[in-house]
This record gives C-alpha cells, sequence and structure tokens, in this order.
C-alpha cells in the first residue's frame, strides 16, 4: 500500500485515530489487507519470539513505546504502509494518542520493551554481568592468540544484541580488558550493502574509492599498539538483506578470512540459529 484512502471504513485511515482503541482498530485493518497473521508479522519483522506484545498492540492492550518506534515503522512497512508520506501519518497518529491527557511517569524510562540497549543505556542493564564477563574472557584470549572472531549465537529476542551493545562495549570502553581497544567506530551492522558498511567503520576517513579489501591489508596494528575490536551486530543481514548476490560471497566470510586484518583482536557477531529442519 503506498497512500492512505480517506473516508472508507474498511480500508485503514491513520486519520481516524483518536484513541488506542482507534489505533489497534487502523492497525488491524492494515495487517488484514496484508493477508499476515500477528505471528507472521512478528516472525517478518525479527521479533517472532515476542509476538504477544506485537500482539497487544493489534488488540487495543498497548501502544508502541517511545523506544520502538523503528519497531513500529518495520511493522507497517510489512504490511505495506511503505510510502514515506503514509509512515508519517501513521506515526503523526501514534504520537497523538500517546500524548493524550493523562498522568506520565517523569524521568527516563529504564525499560525499553522489544527495543535492544545501546552503549548510552549500559547504567540501566543488569542480569548480564556474567555473560559480560565470559565475552571478555573470550576477547582476552583472541587477543592473546593474536586475533579471532568471537561469535555469539541465541534465538531471536534472547538479548543478543543488548548483551554486545549495553554490557561489551562499555566494558571494553571501560578498559576492563588491558591491550584491546575498542575501534573508534566500533559498531557495525550490515545493512543491505555489508561491505560498504565495513569500509566505512574500518576507516571512516578513507580514500575516495577504496573498498573494504584494500583497506584491510594496511590495517594490522603495530606490535605495541592495543588490539582493537569491531562489534558487528545482526550478521544474518549478510544473507537476508544483502540484495547484491555478487557481494554476499565476499561479505559472508570476511570475519573468517582476515580476522585480524580487518577485526583486530576479536569481533563479536550476533546472529539467530538456522532454522531446525521440520521432521
Amino acid at each position: 500500500m503506498t497512500g492512505v484512502v480517506e473516508g472508507e471504513p474498511d480500508l485503514p485511515d491513520p486519520g481516524r485515530i483518536r484513541t488506542r482503541q482507534d489505533f489497534a482498530r487502523e492497525l488491524t485493518l492494515l495487517r488484514e489487507r496484508s493477508g499476515m497473521t500477528v505471528r507472521q508479522v512478528a516472525v517478518k519483522i525479527g521479533v517472532g519470539g515476542a509476538h504477544s506484545t506485537i500482539g497487544d498492540w493489534f488488540a487495543g492492550r498497548g501502544l508502541p513505546s517511545t523506544a520502538l518506534r523503528d519497531l513500529l515503522v518495520r511493522l507497517l512497512n510489512t504490511c505495506g504502509a511503505d510510502d514515506p508520506d503514509t509512515v508519517e501519518q501513521w506515526l503523526r497518529a501514534w504520537l497523538r494518542v500517546r500524548r493524550a491527557p493523562g498522568r506520565r511517569p517523569a524521568g527516563a524510562e529504564p525499560y525499553k520493551g522489544l527495543a535492544s540497549f545501546g552503549p548510552e543505556d549500559a547504567a540501566w542493564f543488569f542480569g548480564r554481568e556474567t555473560l559480560t564477563s565470559l565475552l571478555l574472557d573470550r576477547i582476552d584470549g583472541l587477543r592473546a592468540a593474536g586475533g579471532g572472531v568471537q561469535v555469539v549465537v541465541g534465538a531471536s529476542g534472547a538479548g543478543k544484541s543488548s548483551l554486545l551493545r549495553a554490557g561489551l562495549i562499555p566494558a571494553l570502553s571501560a578498559g576492563r580488558v588491558p591491550g584491546v581497544a575498542l575501534w573508534p567506530e566500533p559498531l557495525l551492522t550490515p545493512g543491505a550493502h555489508p561491505m560498504s558498511e565495513l569500509a566505512a567503520r574500518l576507516t571512516p576517513a578513507r580514500p575516495s574509492g577504496a573498498d573494504a579489501a584494500s583497506l584491510v591489508a594496511g590495517m594490522r596494528p603495530a606490535p605495541d599498539d592495543p588490539a582493537p575490536v569491531l562489534v558487528v551486530d545482526q550478521f544474518e543481514e549478510v544473507f537476508s538483506a544483502c540484495a547484491d548476490e555478487g557481494e554476499r560471497p565476499t561479505a559472508a566470510p570476511w570475519p573468517r578470512r582476515e580476522p585480524t586484518a580487518s577485526c583486530g583482536s576479536g569481533t563479536c557477531v550476533t546472529r539467530a540459529p538456522p532454522a531446525r529442519p521440520s521432521p
């Protein structure tokens, strides 16, 4: 769907939204026009393990928090609202409902819902110190071995991104692993063009036209320099988001092929495990 048809009750129209129930009704109309169930929508936007939260939005039991704005946009796009003007109308309707009269809590909101914790949320990130310490030990082991790759694997929604962003990155920034330092642009999400994203992180001031392969050749740290760490989140996007068939074979093996040159002491890559085949 590339637009909004106003005045037709069977078509989704964010202009009719004034209450949470209105939001749920119009969002449900949008989903039904896409032909998908709530669970199918949740899987497509990457939160299959937490589809009940998405279900609350469709049922009127809850609204997306401000931390989940990007997730809401993905949901709208997945259900067919992919025109920027249409998305903007939905976002205005969402904010209109969220700003309805009523008491609001003061101060920061420590609960992120389905959104990942980032480095800026480290003060609110609890319960993963054991895993963070384990990752730090693994990174230290990679440093001692001269480089390598550390892969973090878990089910969708298990908190892999939060562990890296709000656990590992702040811990390395605080110097908890001597002899290791984060790369100046330490966090990479592959996206549709993983090799371009890699080149941008390897050297933000790269020469015009230089690609990742040519950059990594001269990037090995000097013997006395701290071993740099680059964190790759959502590594599965090399396969799921990269539309260039010619780029995938180049991007997929780069952490394994050039672990020291491209990633220094260690790369943390998060990805969900492949689905088990049906019996």
